[in-house]
Parts: C-alpha cells; structure tokens; sequence
C-alpha cells in the first residue's frame, strides 16, 4: 500500500481536488480495516486519526478560523470516495464534516468552547428531539434517558443533542451543545447493518446548557442562524437543503463501489460448467441497468448538491425537488444493489465478500429518516399541488 500523503500544516489552506486525493488515498486503509471494524461495532481509532489529520473537519470552515472555505460539493465528493470501500468509515467521515459546520453555526460561545484548541475535533450528533430541556437562569437543564443513534461516538467529544424546548405553551425543537463528562454512551448498538459506525446512545441528567450552545432548529431551517456571521454561502443555507447529504451520499458510495467489485469479479467467474458468465446476455443486461440507475443516482445527487450554490435561486419549490431527489436517489441505490447481490449468487453472500456488506449497509442506511419515502415525497406532491408545507413538519 502507497504510504499516505503528508497531512497538511495546520495553517495550509487545501483545494477541492487535493481533499478528493486525500480521500482516494485513505480508502484503501479503510477498506483493510472494514471487516474488523463491523465485528469491533466501530470504525477504529487509527482510521479516526487519519481522517482528522487529512482535514477533513476543516473542509466547510471558513479559512478565518482555521478551515479550508470548501463548498458542499467537496464534501459529497470525499464522503463519496471514502464510502465506496467501506460504508461504515465513509459514513462516520462525512458526519464528523458535516457535524463541523454546524457547530460553526452556533453562536461564537459554543464555537469557542468546542475549538479552543483547534478545529480538529470529531462530533457526535443525535437531532431527533429525544431529550426534555427545562428553562433555568441562563439558559437549560437537559435530561433525557437515552437518543436516538449518535454515529461514532466514543471517538467524539462534544456532543449535539436535539431536545424539545418548554419555554412557553409550545415546546420548540433545539439543539444543546453538551460538553465531555456529562453524558454517558450507552452501549445499544447491535444491527444487522452499518455496524462500524457505532452508533450508541447518549444518556443525559439533568446536565446545564448556557443559552450559547443552543442552536434552535427553525434558525438552521432559515439559514439564520448565529453562524450566519461567517462569509460563505453555506452559512445561511436551509437545513434540508443539504443535511440529508449526510446519509445518502455514503449509500451512493457504497453501491459505487460494489459495482466496481462485481464487474471485476464477473469478468473471471465461470459457471458451473465452466462456460464465462460475462458471456451471457441476461448478466449484460441487468448489469447495465443497475449501472445506469448508479449513474442517476448520482446525477439527481449533484445537481441537488449544486443547489446550495445558487442562493438566488431558493425557494419552497426547489427545496421540495432536493429533497425529492434525495430520495429517488437512495431508492436507486438499493434497487441496483439489490440487482448486484441477486447477480453474485451464494458466492456474494460469503461473509468476506465486500457486495454483502454493501447490500446490508446500503438497506440500512436507507431507512434513515431524512431520506423517508412518504415523508419527502408527499412535501414534494403538496407543493406541486398548491397545497404549502405540511406544519407538523417543522424542518422544511
């Protein structure tokens, strides 16, 4: 294996295309690393190292602060390269990105706080509203029993967690920033797929919360929130404009990368009367048509990442196709690995062929709620129909 490129100075600004390089040369060790990773139920503290000493937590910071000032299209691109030979390490790199910019969003106490040594800290994050936050003399009391999955926690520090606010008649929908040493992980993590991510829970009691490290859910959806403050567009982004990058773009990855395996593969196999399987029609066939779904999925990914770009061109509309596209594009995933995984027989089903991991990562990770089918598809059909956002769904 090439040894890695030198990790870059903490002063050196990085481009779009050493980042994607950076990438492509961590993924093999990744890739090394991903069957022990599932049975450990984490991606390894080594692989953890790598990742921040590539910089990937600067790579949507602004350069004021220590951050490369790349766009969302350089995170996609890297999540993507990452997840193409493990989902798990792919996934977890792309949350530690992803987690970074949000915390930039905060107001500057919580920034302070979290990066006062430097920006090369991995967060772990739970958004579903899992915790009870009581008002106290500046700021909230937060207590909750157990989140919802928190991806990679035990390599993290801080913590987001999203709670539900009672600060008058109508409980609000916010995000605490809570320190190291007061949470606890409880160990729940025990699935049938993603299981490197180790996706624990956070347990809380009764932990204080100062009004700077709260971040409320409806200044994330705006785009108006305390980090607003930094230059760059992706500062003042809606929420769902790209949050479910997060979670799709490993899928794409991973189904890229499965593809690749198996076309390699077939080129060799024989049946069983030893004639080429690469020979037969119906293996062409289907093949080709799970590449070309690979290929839309892709590009209906792009074009919605390309979308934060252009804040002239926001509006209720537009999010509804992003977040439509977000979904067509994880069910294009699993119906081409499900082709892959039909077309490898038992041989791809062996626990050391990399099309079964994918096949149950790419499941799993479909069922994420920010890519739900009913939920995001019928947003879409309401705004194309006249009928305005649905109000139980605050996040759009």
């Amino acid at each position: 294996m090439q040894p890695l490129p030198p990790s870059p100075s903490r002063t050196q600004n990085m481009t779009r295309e050493q980042m994607i390089d950076r990438a492509r040369a961590l993924a093999p060790r990744f890739a090394e690393r991903a069957a022990a990773a599932e049975e450990a139920r984490q991606i390894p503290p080594e692989s953890v190292k790598e990742m921040l000493d590539a910089g990937l937590t600067r790579i949507l910071l602004p350069q004021r602060i220590g951050g490369y000032g790349l766009g969302f299209d350089t995170w996609f691109d890297v999540t993507r390269e990452l997840s193409k030979t493990d989902a798990s390490h792919g996934w977890c790199a792309g949350l530690f990105i992803h987690h970074a910019h949000l915390i930039a969003q905060y107001p500057a106490e919580a920034q302070m706080a979290v990066w006062a040594e430097n920006v090369d800290v991995p967060i772990s994050a739970s958004f579903a509203p899992s915790v009870k936050a009581t008002p106290v003399d500046g700021g909230y009391r937060i207590s909750g029993a157990g989140s919802s999955f928190a991806s990679g926690v035990d390599h993290c520090s801080w913590v987001m967690l999203g709670g539900m606010a009672q600060d008058g008649p109508t409980p609000e929908w916010k995000f605490f920033l809570v320190p190291p040493g007061k949470y606890k992980v409880s160990d729940t993590w025990f699935t049938a797929g993603m299981r490197a991510t180790g996706s624990k829970t956070i347990v809380t009691d009764n932990v204080f919360v100062p009004h700077g490290r709260v971040l409320r859910l409806t200044d994330l959806r705006d785009g108006t929130g305390p980090g607003a403050i930094h230059s760059g567009i992706i500062f003042r982004t809606p929420f769902f404009y790209y949050a479910p990058i997060s979670f799709v773009t490993p899928m794409l990855g991973a189904v890229q990368g499965a593809y690749e395996v198996f076309r390699e593969w077939t080129k060799t196999r024989k049946t069983q009367d030893g004639k080429s399987v690469a020979e037969k029609p119906a293996v062409q066939v289907r093949m080709t048509r799970a590449a070309a779904d690979i290929d839309a999925a892709e590009l209906l990914l792009r074009r919605a990442v390309n979308v934060t770009d252009a804040p002239e061109a926001y509006s209720p509309q537009l999010l509804a196709r992003s977040v439509r596209d977000f979904t067509r594009a994880s069910e294009l995933c699993v119906e081409a690995i499900d082709t892959l995984i039909a077309l490898s027989g038992t041989a791809g089903f062996a626990s050391s062929h990399p099309i079964q991991r994918a096949w149950r990562d790419i499941h799993f990770m479909s069922m994420h709620i920010s890519l739900n089918v009913e939920t995001n598809f019928t947003h879409y059909g309401r705004m194309e129909l006249g009928l305005g956002r649905d109000a139980s769904r605050p996040y759009f």
